[in-house]
């Protein structure tokens, strides 16, 4: 079977499921995609993977008029900043898009969680976070949030969801988990090519 893709602006209940879910990452996300020079655009493939679902990309408003061009010709799949994938009804930033985020002063401190090491290794290979990991964690850490997670040299290494907040992480053993390993740089060396 051919896999085709239909690549094309997102519609208004697409936009409603991106703006719902990032704002529970932040409050301020939402200013920061009103006011960039940039469209938002999916990626739509027919094909019978069960993992298949749409992903979003951010597009400069100079490459969209382009992009309509190059549709009549060739079968566009990626262009852009890939932002994020839609499953079931919840937007899910990409690396790529929190770093874009962060650079555009979307997060707090208190969503930024440094590791050590050892921890940057283990996190690489999609493991879970524990508290032997955390080099430094914000002392307003609550339970469920979203996490930036850096390594001892500034870099953006992962996305985590919390499993606890600052005052259970205190009581916690050093292998007991704090944070899910959402995605990480790493994921790109494991995926099935």
């Amino acid at each position: 079977m051919i896999d085709t893709k239909k690549f094309r602006k997102v519609n208004k209940i697409e936009y409603a499921i991106i703006t719902n879910s990032v704002l529970k990452i932040s409050t301020k996300i939402l200013s920061v995609l009103k006011k960039i020079n940039y469209k938002i655009y999916i990626a739509l493939v027919n094909k019978t993977s069960k993992n298949n679902y749409p992903s979003i990309f951010l597009i400069p408003n100079n490459l969209t008029k382009n992009l309509v061009k190059f549709q009549q010709d060739i079968s566009v799949n990626s262009v852009g900043l890939y932002f994020g994938f839609i499953k079931k009804g919840e937007f899910y930033v990409s690396l790529e898009g929190a770093e874009f985020l962060l650079k555009s002063g979307c997060f707090s401190k208190n969503q930024e969680l440094y590791v050590n090491r050892s921890g940057e290794k283990s996190i690489l290979y999609g493991n879970r976070i524990s508290k032997s990991m955390i080099e430094k964690i914000p002392t307003g850490l609550q339970k469920n949030a979203f996490l930036l997670v850096f390594n001892l040299t500034n870099e953006l290494i992962a996305i985590a969801k919390s499993q606890v907040n600052y005052v259970t992480y205190e009581n916690l053993n050093l292998k007991d988990p704090i944070a899910i390993n959402l995605v990480d740089k790493g994921y790109y060396l494991r995926k099935k090519q």
